[in-house]
């Protein structure tokens, strides 16, 4: 089973529509990205159709794709793994269906960062780190200290999430933390592909 490590890239177009989310996930490896998940909230139809057309980079690249939240859509499309948080199908639940792929969760707290590897979870994503615009205003701000925490306490990888940037990334690497995942940092940058590759290096 693949393990998540390094730059953690998000295929998420909200910010960016002028990219689609394949066009997106394309550029990432362009930039060396060996880990992509594609998220997509509440649309199955497109999210299977940029499932089909990333999976299909797999003859080009060697990555981890990983499908945010529809289990079924990442058992169709052959991908790694699926990610999912509080609202979502459990991990247990995902581990009985579907036991080759990797299980992610979203963790808020140190408490549910603990929980989540206990019942199975591959990697934890503990966000968000820093004031990020992608969960928007409201939602909790952890810091690296916490995130320190977290490393220490769990014994699978921690991705950590959430505001990180070229100015506080080494901050965050730091602490231990086997994986960094962006969004915005990458997708609203002037070259992608470059940045990525930015990123990259720093692992």
């Amino acid at each position: 089973m693949r393990k998540i490590q390094g730059l953690y890239t998000i295929a998420d177009n909200t910010f960016s529509p002028q990219w689609s989310p394949a066009a997106l996930a394309e550029q990432f490896l362009k930039g060396g990205a060996r880990i992509v998940q594609l998220r997509m909230k509440q649309n199955r139809e497109g999210m299977l159709k940029a499932a089909q057309q990333i999976a299909s980079f797999k003859d080009r690249y060697d990555f981890t794709f990983i499908i945010n939240d529809w289990l079924e859509v990442a058992v169709q499309v052959g991908a790694d793994g699926v990610h999912v948080g509080a609202t979502d199908m459990s991990v247990e639940a995902i581990k009985a269906m579907a036991p080759q792929l990797l299980v992610g969760y979203s963790a808020h707290s140190l408490p549910e960062a603990v929980a989540a590897a206990e019942k199975g979870a591959d990697y934890v994503a503990f966000g968000g780190i820093f004031p990020t615009k992608t969960k928007g205003p409201g939602h909790p701000v952890q810091g690296v200290d916490k995130l320190r925490d977290v490393v220490q306490a769990v014994r699978v990888s921690v991705v950590a999430i959430g505001g990180i940037t070229r100015h506080n990334i080494d901050a965050v690497i730091q602490t231990g933390v086997a994986s960094v995942a962006m969004i915005t940092a990458l997708t609203q940058s002037a070259n992608i592909t470059e940045e990525t590759q930015w990123f990259q290096r720093r692992f």
